[in-house]
């Protein structure tokens, strides 16, 4: 049974969707910044997760007025980023030229002609809503590997925004059938890999000089199915638009040298949260420094030992059967 919380929650968003989409696109997303601005000046939790997670990745290399800058930017631009994706519903193909540019488009359609399928990946950086939203438009759609909202009503008016363009949703958890369904059908899988892990099913990697536990599934399902891993990341630019930028194929076989698939998993994941790092140093303002990234904290032996996904590794070998 839906609760009476759940539907108070959805009530409110749904109606700033419904006035958002009355104003011009300049005035909605300058609303959603200014929401972000008031979250920022409000939300004292989130706002000291910001504060610690930028003192402890630039430590004595920015200023703490630099560093509150920063975070205030942070959450002025996702609350932009919240309000286009209540925008995505109602978008068209046409809004491609209006409202993206694009760089290394040839990398993803090169990936696609393998015959493979494509894993792309990033972070809750930029616009990784619009990236997927967009790709599906350019003939590329993609399956979309997400945790459901625990509102089912706002899952709900998120899933319409994010399948607009043609493209899926795959759920994080028992997803590994669906990701090997999807690159067997020659589409793309898109993953996130930039948030805390949880459960067992992770490996600890440098990100910011920290160990940060990240999730393997990416690293396990390049191992086993070839399919070409594109990095691709999004940011805003001064008229409104956002520039997505396709990087080269990630040379996994260059990566995946030792033969033993922890280590080989953990080379791998290791090389994509580099590629996130540096598109967050180049624009700090345009990542979610307000989730606790270091949450989990590594005992020694999970820094010496390699990667390990049962539950992933057992659905793969059940599919190779």
């Amino acid at each position: 049974m839906i609760s009476a919380r759940a539907l108070a929650e959805y009530l409110p968003i749904r109606t700033a969707a419904g006035i958002l989409r009355l104003l011009p696109r300049s005035a909605a997303l300058a609303a959603g910044r200014a929401a972000g601005r008031l979250s920022w000046a409000i939300d004292r939790r989130h706002r000291q997760v910001a504060l610690e997670n930028l003192a402890a990745a630039y430590a004595d290399r920015m200023p703490e007025g630099e560093r509150r800058r920063l975070a205030r930017s942070a959450f002025s631009h996702f609350g932009q980023v919240a309000a286009e994706c209540l925008l995505m519903e109602k978008m068209k193909p046409a809004d491609i030229e209006r409202l993206v540019e694009y760089e290394g488009v040839e990398h993803i359609r090169k990936a696609f002609r393998k015959g493979k399928g494509v894993i792309v990946f990033s972070g809750h950086y930029g616009h990784w809503e619009i990236v997927a939203l967009m790709q599906g438009w350019l003939g590329y759609p993609m399956a979309l590997v997400t945790r459901p909202l625990d509102n089912p009503y706002l899952e709900r008016l998120l899933w319409r925004g994010r399948t607009a363009s043609g493209n899926d949703v795959i759920h994080k958890k028992n997803a590994v059938r669906g990701i090997l369904k999807t690159l067997r059908h020659g589409w793309c899988v898109a993953l996130v890999i930039d948030q805390d892990a949880r459960g067992t099913e992770h490996v600890f990697v440098d990100f910011f000089g920290r160990p940060a536990a990240t999730i393997t599934t990416l690293g396990l399902i390049a191992l086993k199915t070839g399919a070409p891993v594109i990095p691709v990341f999004s940011v805003p630019l001064p008229d409104g638009r956002y520039r997505i930028s396709y990087l080269p194929e990630l040379p996994v076989e260059q990566l995946a040298t030792t033969g033993e698939r922890g280590s080989d998993v953990k080379a791998i994941t290791q090389a994509c949260t580099r590629l996130i790092e540096e598109q967050v140093r180049a624009r700090p303002e345009c990542w979610l420094w307000m989730h606790r990234r270091w949450k989990r904290r590594p005992r020694r032996k999970d820094l010496a030992a390699s990667a390990s996904e049962p539950r992933a590794e057992a659905l793969l070998q059940k599919e190779k059967g």
